[in-house]
C-alpha cells in the first residue's frame, strides 16, 4: 500500500471513530409519507384490484354480468 492510501484509510478510520458519518442528514425524513415508499405503486394497484373484484362480486350478486 502506498503512503497516500494509508493516510486516507487512517483519515476515514478517525472519522468513523469520531462519529462523522453517523449524523448524515442527506436523506433525513425520507420515507415519512406513503408516496415516498418504493412499494406505493404496488399498494395502489392492489387496492384497485380489490375494488374491481368487489364491484364485480356485487354486480354478479345482483344478477348482472360484468
Amino acid at each position: 500500500m502506498s503512503i497516500a492510501k494509508n493516510a486516507r484509510s487512517s483519515d476515514i478510520m478517525n472519522k468513523i471513530k469520531s462519529g462523522h458519518y453517523i449524523n448524515n442528514n442527506k436523506f433525513a425524513g425520507y420515507g415519512s409519507i406513503a408516496e415516498d415508499s418504493i412499494y406505493y405503486h404496488t399498494m395502489l394497484a392492489e387496492q384497485a384490484d380489490a375494488k374491481r373484484k368487489m364491484l364485480s362480486a356485487q354486480a354478479l350478486g345482483k344478477g348482472v354480468r360484468a
